[in-house]
């Protein structure tokens, strides 16, 4: 799915106004979850790294799930494999989370129809370093 007018206007707030959760951020530079990060944070996003295990990504607090994450979350990104990311979106509140974010490798077709039946905005395939 596109990114729609609504998700672009989020995207062209303050980025530091913005909250992106995330999920699968990486401490290895060689995985896209790290790339991800860092190039958000670059330019200025407020990143919320989600790993189960670590208690920090690139010097960023961790959390083992977006639940867990104080505060607002504007979008939640996905790099993580699609049965996962489907896991995920199971059981995520629609009402919290508004706009999901499925990256290219993170979705096959039952992630995506979840993604797209539960959420307000389901971001699938396009690539969030390049909108942004």
């Amino acid at each position: 799915m596109p990114v729609d007018a609504e998700v672009f206007e989020v995207l062209r707030r303050d980025p530091g106004q913005v909250r992106v959760a995330i999920v699968g951020a990486s401490n290895d530079p060689a995985k896209f979850g790290y790339r991800i990060l860092m190039n958000l944070a670059r330019k200025g996003f407020d990143v919320v790294p989600i790993h189960p295990t670590e208690s920090e990504v690139a010097g960023h607090t961790a959390y083992a799930s977006v639940e867990d994450a104080p505060g607002p979350i504007h979008i939640v990104d996905f790099v993580v494999p699609p049965r996962v990311t489907k896991a995920i979106l199971e059981q995520l509140d629609p009402a919290r989370f508004e706009i999901v974010w499925l990256q290219p490798g993170s979705f096959d077709r039952d992630a995506a129809a979840v993604a797209t039946d539960r959420f307000a905005h389901a971001i699938v395939g396009d690539c969030i370093m390049v909108e942004t």
